[in-house]
């Protein structure tokens, strides 16, 4: 029914991940496979709402109708089994501003943030970008994938009680983990005993793959949820980020009441119009989308597998739980360390630098597969034909 395969050219729309090549670098045909955002067309049912909601002439300041909380709660306890009101929902225009605006409200200057690299950068930019200290505990890593080091995570706190907040990368991005509920609790738990506040980025939660499933970190025990904060969004889901919505569900009163009060001054949750009236389809006509776009986000992730297992079997590569992001180890091959750049460059693809992820992980690349089998495969065909020409393989 849905044409995933089907290839949509987004040159000259103003495109972020396609038009920056001309419009930055005066390159042509480059393949991008660096920023999470899918290249598949708009579910078709969004696509009418919003013109639907068109047809009106006049698309001034516009407040979210019952329908946008309800939607939101249908889908928090369709999908994640988790139970939210009206007045626990904070809307705003994206996570990342929400954990500006949190970390502003919630950290002092003299206070701390604690991240688990390798991480999206914004965990630990955004801290800084506000004269906040961050503190790195990273994963573990074996040959059973990566893992939540929690005696190193409580050494942290027990070591350093400036540190007040912890960002939860839920599911993670760039490894795919999909957490467990023991796991999460035991993390909240550590995170409890030391007063540190807990903010869960679930924005991945529904890009999951067969037999896996996404835990949110409300399905803790209630006595923690006075110190948690999760932030959702259908934008990653339904590939909606250009609209501008998501949301923070927020169980302490008075946290909540503190943070649309800010959210509210600052603009933070001024949401675009059409962005109410695609979360509203998406949340209550999507599933079975989202459903058929995580088949093939899954089999794209066994060609990818494919490709490597035949082509550069050096590199070292797993399938993630969640996501659509692969996490790609090039370490066995010693690519130099301008790789991504000059992939970029001279080979006419990109991906995503795995440094930006924390200084540790510069043999790592991040690759979004997101797209039509076509592009994966010819962006993977010019990183081969790079590697080759180099004396890397």
């Amino acid at each position: 029914m849905y044409q995933f395969d089907q290839v949509c050219s987004r040159l000259h729309t103003s495109c972020t991940k396609w038009d920056r090549y001309e419009n930055r670098y005066q390159l042509h045909d480059v393949i991008p496979l660096w920023v999470a955002d899918m290249d598949f067309a708009c579910m078709p049912q969004i696509k009418e709402a919003m013109a639907k909601r068109l047809q009106h002439p006049i698309y001034g300041y516009t407040d979210p109708s019952d329908d946008v909380y309800e939607a939101i709660i249908e889908w928090e306890k369709r999908r994640h089994g988790i139970t939210v009101k009206k007045e626990e929902i904070v809307l705003n225009t994206g996570v990342v501003y929400g954990f500006y605006a949190l970390i502003e409200m919630l950290v002092k200057e003299n206070e701390k943030v604690i991240v688990q690299p390798p991480v999206y950068p914004p965990f630990f930019n955004t801290p800084k970008s506000l004269c906040r200290k961050v503190i790195y505990s990273p994963l573990l890593h074996d040959e059973n994938g990566w893992h939540m080091d929690f005696e190193g995570f409580e050494e942290h706190l027990k070591k350093d009680p400036s540190i007040s907040l912890f960002l939860l990368c839920n599911p993670h991005n760039p490894t795919g983990n999909c957490y467990t509920l023991a796991e999460i609790e035991r993390i909240i738990a550590i995170c409890d005993r030391y007063h540190v506040w807990v903010i869960s980025d679930e924005i991945h939660a529904d890009i999951v793959m067969p037999n896996q499933h996404h835990v949110s970190a409300l399905k803790c025990d209630a006595s923690y949820h006075d110190h948690l904060i999760v932030l959702g969004s259908p934008t990653k889901t339904f590939n909606l980020a250009g609209l501008k919505i998501s949301y923070a569900i927020i169980k302490n009163n008075a946290l909540q009441a503190e943070f649309a009060a800010k959210a509210k001054a600052s603009g933070l949750s001024s949401i675009n119009i059409f962005g109410f009236e695609a979360l509203i389809c998406a949340y209550r006509e999507g599933e079975q989308w989202n459903q058929a776009c995580c088949t093939y986000i899954y089999e794209n992730f066994q060609f990818l597998k494919h490709f490597i297992e035949t082509y550069m079997p050096q590199v070292a590569f797993t399938i993630p739980q969640a996501t659509y992001l692969a996490w790609l180890d090039f370490s066995k091959l010693r690519v130099p360390k301008d790789f991504a750049s000059r992939l970029k460059w001279e080979g006419h693809v990109e991906v995503q630098e795995g440094s930006g992820f924390g200084s540790a992980y510069s043999s790592y690349q991040r690759i979004n597969v997101a797209c039509p089998r076509a592009t994966l495969e010819e962006g993977m065909k010019r990183i081969y034909a790079w590697l080759k020409q180099h004396s890397y393989l």
